[in-house]
């Protein structure tokens, strides 16, 4: 019951990994790819995790800027199981989106943020660390 009913929200969900040409300020632009992912919060960690995500706390906001991240969201559902899970989506505006991900992983910032909230989430997956990238199968513009 459990899978069926995560299995469900996340195929309600399922907003990421397109590419596509997109405009912006009316000028056509590289491609653009969308992401989503999904994660558990371990819930003795749920009202820290969300402080860390607040809207007033800087984080590191900078940094996903900087490596061409975009309208990057969180959400947070907590299911019929009682778990906590985030969705999260992003835009990706660059031209080299693994070279990117290895330029923000190895910003000392990043990993700073990455020891405290990593250990706060569980995969989906038994194998799983972290957040899973969700496929996208529906978009409407």
């Amino acid at each position: 019951m459990k899978k069926i009913l995560l299995i469900c929200f996340v195929s309600l969900f399922m907003i990421a990994c397109t590419n596509e040409k997109v405009s912006i300020d009316g000028e056509q632009h590289k491609s653009m790819k969308r992401i989503g992912m999904v994660v558990k919060v371990k819930t003795e960690n749920l009202e820290e995790y969300k402080k860390l995500h607040s809207d007033d706390n800087p984080g590191v906001r900078h940094l996903l800027s900087k490596y061409n991240m975009r309208n990057f969201s969180i959400f947070m559902v907590q299911l019929a199981d009682g778990d906590w899970y985030e969705f999260g989506y992003y835009e990706y505006w660059g031209d080299d989106l693994e070279g990117d991900m290895a330029k923000l992983d190895a910003e000392p910032e990043n990993s700073k943020w990455l020891e405290l909230c990593d250990p706060m989430q569980e995969g989906i997956l038994p194998s799983q660390k972290g957040w899973k990238v969700i496929d996208r199968i529906y978009y409407n513009y």
